[in-house]
């Protein structure tokens, strides 16, 4: 299960994403709260919020797959970190000044987004460098089994914050442990290979954008991708709406949620990376995607705060277990050289969480949240069965040996 570990280059990456976890779901709930106390607790600007957030990661995602094919992924990954936490900062200092706007604090969702991008390829292409690919799913796994403490205990921490201190407060916590996570970075010393040809960035970036479109294998796993990103990785976006308006509590019950969803994701991550690398992916896929359709109409159904967050746990370990089958097949049936850019692929689905966000949000404004949730779960659930034989059908690759 912890294989991955014994790599000294993993260590570092898997201690940088303990804090540098907190950027994930727990900032997009923070932000969403923000978003709701500047619009009056209205669902559809936070869907505003997610598209927006979206948008930066959709139009970011190739040029993202182009850097890390092209750069050194640790440095880009600083890089990355220091405006991360800057951001966070700027965040806090505006929300304790009471300045904040709800113009401008969508507008930080375009550059959250493209930062998004640039972390998920880069950190998923990275433990590629580190493991290699027959460790591939355990070394993702791993990876996120570090965000865990941020997910579970980082949420309830953020929570009592919000009630006893206020946003700001949960946006410095933010800031400080973006920035204890960057030197942890500077301690990798494995050099993965990069493209090194003279071909410019912009060839590299259409290169990526093309692989969906001419790669039959890819292009399976991306429209199955954007599908599940669509309809069920977007409640995460509505986990504040559904703390707040429906299930009526406060700043400690959305706390209570996000690390519901943490622990799903623990336990799903915890036995993924004990089997992932030995089951089949594409059943893996199947199966989980599945369950996380039924799971998420069960979770719309619930007006329990505590049948809540075990549900909302049921459909991120669900979700989590499919996400990270689905990643390794997008490595693991790419060319060597374009595996930054098959990545950026899967970023790029991930952006359609934030369109998912937009319809739940605007449509939940008339007919309800609840409702469209429901819809969604159903919605997973047929598209599977759909493509159930085409994702059964896929074929890994040969792989080449790997050396760090």
């Amino acid at each position: 299960m912890f294989a991955s570990l014994k790599e000294s280059g993993f260590r570092p990456v898997f201690a940088n994403n303990v804090f540098t976890s907190v950027d994930m779901n727990v900032r997009i709930a923070v932000h969403g709260w923000l978003i709701l106390e500047l619009s009056n607790d209205s669902p559809f600007w936070v869907g505003i919020f997610a598209l927006v957030l979206g948008t930066g990661q959709l139009l970011f995602s190739s040029i993202a797959g182009a850097i890390v094919d092209r750069f050194q992924r640790r440095n880009v990954l600083l890089v990355e970190g220091i405006i991360s936490a800057t951001v966070a900062a700027g965040l806090a200092v505006a929300t304790y000044n009471d300045v904040a706007e709800l113009w401008w604090a969508i507008s930080i969702a375009f550059l959250t987004g493209c930062q998004r991008a640039v972390r998920f390829t880069a950190s998923n292409r990275m433990v590629y460098d580190l493991v290699g690919p027959h460790r591939l799913v355990n070394g993702v796994s791993l990876w996120r089994v570090s965000a865990s403490p941020m997910m579970i205990f980082g949420s309830l921490l953020i929570g009592v914050i919000i009630d006893w201190v206020g946003l700001w407060g949960a946006f410095a916590f933010m800031a400080a442990s973006l920035a204890i996570g960057l030197p942890f970075l500077l301690l990798i010393q494995v050099h993965g290979s990069v493209d090194s040809s003279s071909t410019s960035l912009f060839r590299q970036t259409l290169e990526g954008a093309q692989l969906a479109v001419r790669d039959p294998s890819l292009r399976t796993l991306f429209s199955v991708s954007v599908v599940m990103e669509t309809l069920g990785f977007s409640f995460l976006v509505m986990i504040p709406v559904m703390a707040k308006n429906v299930l009526e509590t406060t700043g400690t019950g959305l706390g209570f949620l996000q690390a519901g969803v943490g622990t799903g994701m623990l336990g799903a991550t915890l036995l993924m990376a004990a089997y992932g690398d030995s089951v089949s992916k594409a059943k893996i896929i199947v199966v989980c995607g599945t369950g996380a359709g039924v799971a998420l109409v069960a979770f719309a159904l619930s007006r329990s705060l505590p049948l809540s967050v075990v549900l909302a746990g049921a459909v991120m370990g669900f979700l989590n277990a499919y996400d990270l089958s689905l990643g390794a097949m997008m490595q693991l049936v790419s060319p060597p050289h374009l595996r930054g850019r098959a990545v950026s692929l899967h970023s790029l689905a991930i952006s359609f969480t934030a369109l998912g966000g937009f319809v739940i949000g605007a449509v939940g404004g008339v007919v309800g949240v609840p409702l469209v949730m429901a819809v969604s779960g159903g919605g997973i659930v047929a598209n599977i069965a759909l493509r159930r034989r085409a994702i059964l059908g896929l074929q890994e690759r040969s792989i080449e040996s790997h050396s760090s």
